[in-house]
């Protein structure tokens, strides 16, 4: 029998999900397993976005759009005999086509899919988000605080996108001959939640895995915005009250 090379042994897993889903909470939970390496939005339109650094200059992104599954096959070679024994990256849904493709052919990669049932929350962050240039932070400052303004339709709109593409991908995901694992974004914060990853990947969990991420936003959905009124009383008499209080440990 042939022994495997290191590379063989190596784990390659992409994580795949909308904006404001958790797929940044997640990349940062498993980058801070000493095993494990996580690139962020490798096909993001404007930059190569890597797990501490990003290139946004015109060649490189020309270089990989015009060849785009030779570019993700070279960022796992790049990591192959490397001291990770889990190596991916974050693929969103809606970036580069030609990688969403090829997934079913590329039965070797493990995939984790990240969506978010609270509706509400998810387009209240991308929103916020959006507007403040700001989509992940380390430290609590007066941000966190800041209201959003928006307005009931401007909600439903993003509300009904998101919720199209996640049961549209859905049905696809659960479709691939992949190992893979969907993940809904409270799950994430559940106690034996590191414990699943890690088995999932072929790893032991370390003990001090944490995400730095602070929540960007009230505990308490509806509290996220400036005016909560209207959106209390639309989501309410559409049967989703349960969207506008805590989102976790409720």
């Amino acid at each position: 029998m042939t022994e495997k090379t290191g590379a063989d042994r190596q784990t390659r897993f992409l994580i795949i999900g909308l904006p404001r889903s958790g797929t940044t909470y997640l990349m940062t939970l498993l980058n801070s397993h000493p095993r494990i390496t996580c690139a962020g939005e490798q096909f993001n339109p404007y930059a190569i976005i890597g797990a501490r650094e990003e290139d946004r200059t015109r060649p490189a992104l020309l270089a990989r759009d015009r060849a785009p599954r030779y570019f993700a096959r070279q960022f796992f070679k790049e990591h192959a005999g490397g001291p990770h024994a889990a190596v991916g990256y974050k693929y969103m849904i809606g970036h580069n086509i030609r990688i969403l493709s090829e997934l079913p052919d590329q039965e070797d990669l493990k995939l984790i899919y990240v969506h978010r049932q609270n509706k509400l929350a998810q387009v209240a962050s991308l929103i916020k988000a959006d507007k403040s240039k700001r989509w992940a932070q380390v430290e609590a400052d007066t941000h966190v605080s800041e209201r959003i303004k928006a307005g009931t339709f401007q909600i439903s709109q993003y509300w009904h996108e998101f919720e199209t593409y996640d049961y549209l991908f859905s049905q696809w995901f659960e479709q691939l001959p992949h190992h893979r694992m969907a993940v809904e974004y409270r799950e994430m914060f559940e106690p034996d939640f590191n414990a699943r990853l890690c088995g999932f990947l072929g790893l032991d969990e370390d003990a001090d895995m944490a995400s730095p991420l602070v929540k960007q936003g009230s505990d308490t959905i509806l509290d996220r915005f400036e005016d909560p009124e209207p959106i209390r009383a639309y989501f309410t008499a559409l049967g989703r009250k349960g969207w506008l209080g805590r989102e976790i440990g409720a």
